[in-house]
């Protein structure tokens, strides 16, 4: 009977442990939007980068945001999509990493801010 239930319940309490440690990529790559609104008020484009200060160089792929390149509890690895920055747009994505790689299904979280998308358009759908 223990047998059946573990095999009935494991699964289960799996999924749920992945949904709450997607919310670690959430935030993160949330904070990042947030940073990047920041950045984007004192330099004409959006950083390609993430680093320990605000740099603003000559271009986007020559320019740093302030944010972390781990998320907050450590289950996802954070960049900003190579080339995706420009003076209106970038793309954040979000790789898990650790226990969490077991979450086949939500990796990588990706989010996209453009003019046709300026409240993000966020990918796998089902995963936010």
């Amino acid at each position: 009977i223990i047998g059946i239930l573990t095999t009935v319940a494991y699964p289960s309490y799996r999924s749920s442990v992945n949904k709450t440690r997607r919310s670690d990529g959430v935030a993160a790559t949330l904070g990042i939007q947030v940073a990047q609104e920041k950045f984007r008020a004192n330099c004409p484009f959006y950083a390609q980068n993430l680093g320990a200060s605000n740099i603003c160089g000559a271009s986007a792929a020559a320019s740093t945001v302030q944010a972390a390149a781990t998320s907050r509890e450590g289950y996802y690895a954070l960049t900003i999509l190579a080339s995706s920055a420009t003076g209106n747009a970038y793309t954040v994505v979000a790789t898990a990493q650790g226990s969490q790689t077991s979450d086949t299904t939500c990796t990588p979280l990706t989010i996209t801010y453009n003019t046709s998308n300026p409240n993000g358009l966020k990918a796998p759908t089902a995963c936010w």
